[in-house]
């Protein structure tokens, strides 16, 4: 249904990288792109921008991004958003490890409101690259 992919969890394998330049993007098995913008070296907290994936409901809609690389434990935890509007509006929850410095996988948990008023709570599991 409402499958949202992310790049992100690549981040923790290249957060150096991401870091000194301060911009990285990752993209999904399913096409999503994830840019991260900033990255604060001190603390691993990020932020950025989720475009979802052109076959899904929502293709190419803009997410807000904001989450937490744990380097030592080559972990990525964030939340991708859209609540400013009811059209595509779903929180989904990311976490994930890092399989070396361009590839990773991620678990997420996406939560919605459908048409009916109903929540409905969905989730997977997506690899991604760092491009």
């Amino acid at each position: 249904m409402y499958r949202f992919s992310a790049a992100m969890v690549l981040l923790v394998a290249s957060a150096g990288a991401a870091s000194a330049q301060g911009f990285s993007i990752w993209q999904s098995q399913r096409g999503a792109i994830l840019k991260v913008y900033n990255i604060d070296r001190a603390t691993g907290n990020f932020s950025g921008t989720f475009l979802a994936e052109p076959t899904g409901p929502c293709p190419g809609v803009n997410y807000d991004l904001a989450g937490r690389v744990e380097r030592a434990q080559r972990r990525v935890v964030f939340t991708t958003s859209r609540t400013w509007t009811p059209d595509c509006a779903v929180t989904t929850v990311w976490s994930g490890r890092a399989l070396g410095p361009s590839q990773a996988v991620v678990r997420w948990s996406a939560r919605y409101v459908a048409p009916n008023g109903r929540v409905v709570r969905t989730q997977g599991t997506e690899v991604f690259r760092r491009i």
